[in-house]
């Protein structure tokens, strides 16, 4: 039995899947699943699953997410990003929220990021190394218009999460036997239509592939949907009802730390049900 664990985007709405991912480590531990897979958001909590750091994971959500760090509107005058990755992957490099990078390389299961090229608007799948992880992590999550995009051996890069919200098609292809996918999304989501609204303003700052990928998204949503509804190796875990965050962008502390307690109990549940080993 070959096992996958799939972390997709969706801003700060990560929180939840971080709660998900945090409680899946503690009950099964960083060797239960022989491969990670992630896109945008989600290559933080599946990096620290890989590490074995749970409650570095959970408590980096609940205390260095917030408004005047991560994200703010006014960076660009401090010539930050809006969305400030370089804030978050420079506390994994020091003792606030250290990530054990060691580790992430030593377990026996593979991790694959899925980015966006720039340049194509086409997905590319990428294991990180020891060397990139930092700029790897931050091109999977470089949301347009609130973060610049990354380059990685002079190939640029933006959310992955915009070609690949939930990266369980590959999963499939590689030929898991089993895969958990955490989604922050409850049954029945749809993504509205103003995703299409943004598509004449994007296209005279983007590619027109990438900004072309704005039109594409609501039917990825839709394929994912019918994807992990009916795929036999595919169970999810997934919020019963809309979490609290009101957007990908919003930093509340409560509404974060509902999330991540949302995600927690769906996983303790999901583990319950498998009779406390998640077999």
């Amino acid at each position: 039995m070959r096992r996958a664990l799939v972390v997709g985007m969706g801003g700060l709405r990560g929180g939840y899947d971080a709660g998900v991912v945090a409680t899946l480590c503690r009950e099964l531990g960083p060797d239960y699943f022989d491969a990670v897979f992630a896109s945008s958001v989600g290559v933080f909590a599946a990096t620290f699953f890989l590490a074995n750091q749970p409650d570095t994971l959970e408590s980096t959500w609940r205390n260095f997410v917030d408004g005047r760090k991560l994200v703010n509107f006014w960076n660009p005058l401090r010539r930050r990003e809006v969305l400030d990755l370089e804030y978050l992957t420079g506390i994994f490099q020091n003792e606030i929220s250290f990530l054990d990078v060691e580790k992430v390389f030593k377990v026996s299961a593979s991790l694959m990021y899925a980015l966006t090229e720039y340049s194509s608007g086409k997905t590319v799948y990428r294991k990180p190394d020891r060397e990139n992880l930092f700029e790897c992590m931050q091109a999977s999550a470089a949301l347009p218009f609130a973060h610049r995009p990354v380059s990685i051996d002079n190939v640029r890069y933006v959310d992955g999460g915009l070609s690949c919200p939930l990266p369980v098609h590959k999963a499939i292809e590689d030929g898991y036997d089993e895969i958990i996918a955490v989604y922050n999304k409850p049954e029945g989501f749809y993504v509205e239509k103003r995703f299409r609204f943004f598509h004449p303003v994007a296209s005279l700052f983007l590619p027109p592939s990438v900004a072309g990928l704005l039109t594409t998204y609501e039917r990825k949503v839709r394929e994912i949907e019918e994807l992990i509804s009916c795929n036999r190796h595919v169970t999810v875990i997934r919020p019963k009802t809309q979490i609290p965050l009101r957007s990908i962008l919003d930093t509340n502390k409560k509404r974060i730390h509902e999330a991540i307690d949302m995600g927690i109990i769906d996983a303790r549940d999901f583990v319950r049900s498998r009779g406390g080993t998640g077999r």
